[in-house]
């Protein structure tokens, strides 16, 4: 069902897409935010995302077309891939040659999830590796993530592949940093002390 977009922001509108009760619930919560209409971008996709994890929202919020993304799925996830120390679970993932020139990505059960999959393919800097399971097939282990967010497909350090005004992004990214990189984490911390 969809829900949105809503009446609220006359330009850079919301959408919310969910199940009803999911987009009543976000759009009664988006309302809330004091002077939503009159914000710029990057502080409003920020008041977006705090609201999105304080009430546990579940409808997919678009601002002017472009996803908010709540951190704290995309974490949990995370968290479950650095304990595991890959982002698959049984029978290493390889490649499948179907005739002379193409080959399938096969991969048992993903432990990456699909939210944290779309993140990397639509935010990060990654092409899609046309799914979730060649995604994973080409990136199989922690170190392999690590490395993604040293370096993307771009040649890019991801968190300086993110627009600035996708400040809910980027701020996702540090959090994931945070948690690849605790040491380079704390170091930067005390200089910034």
């Amino acid at each position: 069902m969809l829900g949105g977009p809503a009446s609220f922001r006359d330009h850079a509108r919301i959408r919310i897409i969910g199940k009803k009760a999911d987009v009543e619930k976000a759009e009664t919560a988006l309302k809330a935010i004091a002077d939503l209409q009159s914000l710029p971008e990057p502080k409003a996709r920020l008041e977006i995302q705090r609201i999105i994890e304080e009430q546990d929202l579940k409808a997919h919020i678009l601002f002017d077309g472009n996803t908010v993304w709540n951190t704290k799925p995309i974490l949990a996830n995370l968290k479950r891939i650095m304990e595991h120390g890959t982002l698959y679970n049984g029978k290493k993932p390889a490649y499948v040659p179907i005739g002379s020139m193409l080959r399938m990505p096969v991969v048992g059960e993903c432990i990456l999830s699909d939210y944290f999959y779309d993140f990397l393919h639509l935010e990060c800097g990654s092409i899609a590796h046309y799914s979730k399971q060649g995604w994973v097939t080409e990136y199989p282990t922690v170190e392999d993530l690590k490395a993604f967010f040293q370096k993307n497909e771009f040649g890019k350090r991801v968190l300086d592949n993110i627009p600035g005004w996708m400040t809910d992004a980027k701020r996702v990214v540090e959090e994931i940093e945070q948690m690849l990189f605790p040491l380079r984490s704390f170091i930067k911390s005390k200089q910034n002390a």
